[in-house]
């Protein structure tokens, strides 16, 4: 169970979906009983209204008589299963001051006891049935909403009749005994404490100034003292007031009869009547200022963060596609600003890691649009500068028929790929859209609609319009400027408002418009022959064996259409990494995502593939450096391109050497930050004496590791190692087949692959079993504690599971 906010994306990378932007309307009709699916414009049984958008006529939309509305929609993947989302429109935005912390309190208590299952059987109860706690029984509590999810491994009558009686349960019978209240307290204290790290002291920061007239940046942090003196009655009166009906939506998506699920709400849901008098859901006032807030964040854990954004009212859309276009062209605008920006962070001596523009909604409470950019240690003052200076320069100059073409291209990739895939959607994933769609009363559309509509307002989405979205949205400039430093600025807000309007001062050029340049490793020579090409009938997996050592698997499916997954495996991995070498693991993702190919920077390669469905990253386990993916069929062959490049044109720049020291410091103060990640990075390596290859008890040492270590390590096991690829899909065999021979199965020979690691220096329980301290950066009253004992590995459970149990005079028999 978790308590959900809007941390802020890392600026190092775009998180923006732009295949998947929405509209949403306002609904305020009384809806009928569910209809049959019918191409409908906007949803009428819940009440959203739309004179363009028509509903996914694959999901059966309804309202009870009582106001709670559901959605239905068979889907099949994966088969036999359902996934179910039981939502609320109430979060902690909507607690008094004297209620902090209701929100997550009455979702905990929803598993503690209700009028007809008393507490402690509800998971035992699900758990008969199939489900574990926490992996397919959860919920969780934003701001704005709170959700409960169950992920059923089947669907037959008993498991989902019993599973709509617990959210029926959930939903308006909860007993909150004075007794449950008390012990659950604990747990919620404890996951205050354990959730009380700087990125979310950063973002409730930044709420308070962005929106000083909300109560959002006080929710996004539980309050200790609150949670410890809230009580049993405060909890009641919260969930009367707001677990009503018409406040609630069921959402059940997965291998069933949807008339028969129908009658099982119905029969289960329509007797179900708030307590009490629904309490209103909040507004958030947007206060108008002449200047911007400025605001100085400080804590030593936190990276340097400037965010300039422009507050707005959040204003519900009207469902049309003139609204979807608006939106659109805001978000293709900030993208092509992003893109600048993480060029300009390639140099040598930029200031700056990498920034996201965005335009977002706010938990429904107001919109922001702006940038975040993060800078490199102790250069708060030349980031803010190039923000200022480079928002300014979008504003006057703004974006070029290339950065919008790409953009676009990238769209509508995203969407024909959503169209050819729309059958190999996870229920799971389906559930939720649907639930936020209720949320924002949303007309959910189809995959084929979404790529209709964008085709046919493409042509209206150039260069000028774009430019013009952008100067409309950035208008007046920023409403509050948040930076975040390890320590206080000197001068405080006094001097970041002078460099603000220093940097105003200064003119800004015409942006350089980039060079087109064609990608240069398409073609490798004469293919690769075929040595050896096998079956496993039973598996149906297919197994060819080329003349240079590369062995390629081949699995045909169909339950995935339009997508390829690859997975290439080359050399020993980290077992091959120098013992006493820390932070190769950690640094390889990370610099290679950055470095690009020999013949082009990491912009080039993003402009080239632009439209394309392809991956590009490396990882390391400790069997092989591993390249691993999706793609689609007709993107196979540049995938493979792009794999055999990697494999023999990593470019190992000298930029990239300059952007990880930048990195380096902050990835290591984040680690420190809180004892969990301290664990995590360096468990595995003290239980083996420090070998730096399992993992990372300094995190420090981060800052020491440079790019030539790691293509130490790294490029000979590219150049020669042995090779294995996997291929899984929506693919022809022939095809594949004949792909990966002209790519890499071209290379030069190299060893056949075995899964049998090898390493110089073998991994051992370390020798000195004394009590090992690893320390953390974060608050006093967090840690962790773990127990360990050398025994064998988990091949042979039979012999595994006596090790594995703490002696009988511990108490623990």
């Amino acid at each position: 169970m978790s308590r959900k906010t809007a941390v802020a994306a890392s600026g190092l990378a775009i998180a923006l979906s732009l295949a998947t932007v929405v509209p949403v309307a306002a609904a305020q009709e009384a809806a009928p009983a569910a209809s049959v699916a019918e191409a409908t414009a906007g949803i009428p049984e819940w009440g959203i209204a739309s004179p363009d958008l028509t509903a996914d006529p694959d999901v059966l939309f309804g309202v009870l008589p009582n106001g709670m509305r559901y959605a239905l929609q068979r889907n099949t993947n994966p088969a036999g299963e359902a996934a179910i989302r039981f939502n609320v429109e109430v979060g902690s935005r909507e607690e008094t001051d004297s209620e902090n912390g209701a929100a997550h309190f009455v979702e905990h208590m929803a598993f503690n006891g209700t009028t007809n299952i008393p507490e402690g059987d509800l998971l035992p109860m699900l758990e008969r049935l199939g489900l574990a706690f926490g992996a397919d029984t959860n919920a969780e509590t934003s701001l704005d909403y709170t959700t409960y999810k169950l992920a059923l491994p089947n669907t037959d009558d008993e498991t989902v009749e019993t599973a709509l009686t617990v959210i029926r349960e959930m939903a308006g019978e909860l007993t909150l005994a004075p007794e449950a209240v008390e012990r659950e307290r604990g747990i919620l204290l404890s996951e205050a404490q354990v959730r009380n790290e700087p990125q979310r002291r950063r973002v409730a920061d930044y709420f308070a100034a962005a929106l000083p007239n909300s109560r959002l940046g006080e929710r996004i942090n539980a309050d200790v003292e609150r949670i410890r003196n809230i009580s049993a009655e405060d909890l009641r009166a919260f969930y009367d007031g707001y677990y009503q009906p018409e406040r609630a939506t069921l959402v059940i998506v997965g291998d069933f009869d949807v008339a028969a699920m129908q009658q099982k709400v119905e029969g289960i849901f329509s007797d179900w009547e708030g307590e009490g008098d629904a309490r209103g859901l909040y507004t958030s006032e947007i206060a108008s200022a002449q200047q911007p807030v400025i605001s100085n964040f400080v804590d030593p854990s936190i990276p340097e963060i400037i965010e300039l954004q422009r507050i707005s009212s959040w204003m519900p859309t009207t469902n049309t596609i003139a609204a979807q276009r608006d939106e659109l062209l805001r978000a293709i605008a900030a993208v092509a600003l992003s893109n600048r920006i993480a060029a300009l962070s390639r140099a040598a001596d930029s200031p700056t890691l990498g920034a996201q523009a965005a335009d977002q909604p706010l938990f429904r409470s107001a919109r922001s649009f702006g940038l975040l950019i993060v800078a490199k240690d102790g250069q708060w003052r030349d980031t803010l500068v190039l923000a200022e200076q480079e928002l300014r320069r979008a504003q006057q100059y703004g974006f070029s028929p290339a950065e919008i073409a790409e953009a676009k291209a990238n769209i509508q990739t995203a969407l024909q790929n959503a169209v050819t895939q729309a059958a190999g959607r996870p229920s799971a994933a389906l559930a939720d859209a649907l639930v936020s769609a209720s949320l924002n009363d949303a007309v959910v559309t189809a995959p084929a609609a979404d790529l209709a509509m964008f085709q046919a307002i493409e042509p209206t989405i150039t260069a000028e319009t774009a430019s013009e979205a952008f100067r409309a949205a950035w208008q007046g400039g920023p409403t509050v400027v948040h930076v975040s430093t390890k320590q206080a600025v000197e001068g405080g807000e006094a001097a970041i408002a002078a460099a603000l309007g220093e940097s105003a001062a200064v003119a800004v050029g015409a942006p350089v418009e980039a060079e087109a340049v064609d990608f240069a490793y398409d073609e490798w020579g004469e293919p690769g022959s075929v040595v050896a090409d096998e079956t496993v009938e039973d598996l149906g997996i297919r197994t060819v064996q080329f003349a240079n050592g590369l062995q390629l698997n081949l699995k045909t499916t169909d339950f995935e259409p339009g997508k390829v997954s690859f997975s290439l495996r080359v050399g020993d991995g980290t077992s091959a990494f120098p013992a006493d070498g820390p932070g190769l693991k950690e640094m390889l993702a990370i610099a290679l995502s950055v470095d690009g190919l020999e013949a082009h920077d990491p912009d080039q390669l993003r402009r080239v593939l632009a439209g394309r469905e392809v991956s590009f990253g490396l990882d390391a386990s400790n069997g092989a450096l591993v390249a691993a993916g999706a793609t689609t069929p007709s993107d196979l062959k540049l995938q493979l391109d792009l794999l055999a490049a990697r494999l023999t044109a990593t470019a190992w720049r000298p930029e990239t050497q300059a952007q990880w020291a930048g990195i380096a410091p902050i990835l290591a103060k984040n680690i420190r930050s809180a004892p969990v990640q301290v664990f995590a990075t360096g468990f595995n390596a003290t239980l083996a004496g420090d070998d730096a290859r399992l993992g990372l008890t300094d995190a420090s040492q981060l800052t020491q590791v440079s790019l030539d270590d790691l293509r130490a390590a790294v490029a000979p096991q590219l150049a020669q190692g042995p090779l294995a690829l996997g291929l899984v899909g929506d693919l022809d065999p022939e095809a594949a087949i004949a792909a990966v021979a002209a790519t890499l199965g071209t290379l030069p020979q190299r060893a056949i692959r075995t899964e049998t690691v090898q390493t110089t220096v073998p991994v051992g329980f370390v020798e000195d079993r004394s009590v090992r301290t690893l320390t953390h950066a974060g608050e006093a009253d967090q840690g962790a504690v773990s127990l360990s004992w050398p025994t064998d590995d988990s091949s042979d459970l039979g012999t595994i599971s006596p090790a594995m149990s703490l002696p009988p005079q511990w108490g623990c028999d």
